[in-house]
């Protein structure tokens, strides 16, 4: 996995210095998978109800690239999409949903998840697609989703959304949908 290096061509200081660069490789390659482990057991954890079992194997005897409804790139393996639509899933989208940096595609459409859309979701510079259609989402649109420069599609219709689309939507040029 590691490349061979002969050691005795080191003093101890390069050897150190090696060490703690595998060292810092490792902790941030862990560090990516571990905080996407995390933040879909905090999606699940507010979800209410989940009446057809979608989210029985989010759990730790499966790697999470391995659970239903979760798919990840297979160069990082990473999560790179989210597909929990028409599941009749009860409850709130957390936060955490803004930890998973490398989502291209969130696709919740056609549940019952209510309260606010988080203001994290505006961290996902990655994501394309954003489906939250046929929900009970309430407040405002966050400003913020143009941080998701990345955007291309935006389904928000048939919510309980208040106000108008915030102006700062109109700064993602990949934008070609938006339903409201």
């Amino acid at each position: 996995m590691y490349p061979m290096v002969n050691l005795s061509s080191f003093s101890s200081i390069h050897f150190l210095f090696y060490s703690l660069v595998i060292s810092l490789s490792s902790t941030v390659i862990c560090g990516g998978i571990e905080t996407d482990h995390e933040a879909l057991l905090k999606i699940k954890s507010l979800i209410t109800r989940d009446p057809y079992g979608a989210l029985t194997s989010w759990n730790d005897s499966l790697h999470l690239c391995d659970w239903s409804h979760v798919y990840c790139g297979k160069r990082h393996r990473r999560v790179t999409y989210i597909d929990l639509s028409s599941q009749s899933l009860e409850g709130s989208l957390s936060p955490h949903v803004g930890n998973l940096s490398f989502l291209w595609t969130l696709s919740l459409g056609n549940n019952s998840f209510q309260g606010a859309i988080p203001q994290e979701v505006g961290r996902l510079s990655r994501l394309r697609q954003m489906y939250l259609y046929y929900n009970k989402f309430k407040e405002v649109i966050p400003t913020n989703l143009s941080g998701c420069f990345n955007l291309e599609e935006i389904d928000l219709s048939y919510n309980e959304l208040v106000g108008s689309i915030p102006k700062e939507i109109s700064s993602l040029t990949k934008l070609t949908f938006l339903h409201y």
